[in-house]
């Protein structure tokens, strides 16, 4: 029988199969494995990009779209549309560009721009959608100081850098 693939890509062996190969194919999955949960990505932006993964790879590479944080360069001139992966699978996303990003996947049924100079955590759920993973978080204390009062609002601000 033949090998599988997980979502992230990793080769899923049968039982015999590889002989005398299973080790690098072992090595070449830890190293898929460790782009995915660890892995830091620079990606110069001057147009539109889409982002390599391969579902069924037969040999290692270092994919951009299989690293965890993706940090955007570069001074593209205009929004540009950035298409990830169309896998369930989230992203640390660095907008380090001058421009917004508008981030999509597979036939891009819901997109998520994130404005030049700002940080997101989005996350793909494979079926078309990318989402912010972090937009309807509802804060009303930050270390027992509330916000939305503007008299405490420079000390909240102030303990946000300081964490």
């Amino acid at each position: 029988m033949a090998s599988t693939w997980s979502s992230l890509g990793i080769r899923l062996m049968t039982t015999g199969e590889n002989d005398n190969t299973w080790g690098d194919q072992t090595n070449d999955n830890l190293k898929r494995f460790e782009n995915a949960t660890k892995g830091v990505v620079d990606i110069a932006i001057s147009g539109n990009t889409t982002l390599t993964f391969t579902t069924q790879p037969t040999s290692y590479s270092s994919e951009n779209g299989r690293q965890q944080v993706l940090r955007f360069t570069g001074t593209p001139g205009a929004t540009r549309t950035i298409t990830l992966p169309n896998i369930q699978t989230n992203y640390n996303v660095l907008n380090d560009t001058n421009q917004s990003l508008t981030f999509s996947a597979g036939s891009g049924a819901a997109t998520y721009t994130l404005v030049a100079g700002r940080d997101a955590m989005i996350y793909v759920d494979g079926s078309d959608e990318v989402h912010n993973a972090f937009a309807n978080l509802d804060v009303t204390t930050i270390n027992g100081v509330n916000p939305a009062n503007s008299a405490q609002a420079g000390f909240v601000i102030a303990m946000a850098v300081a964490l």
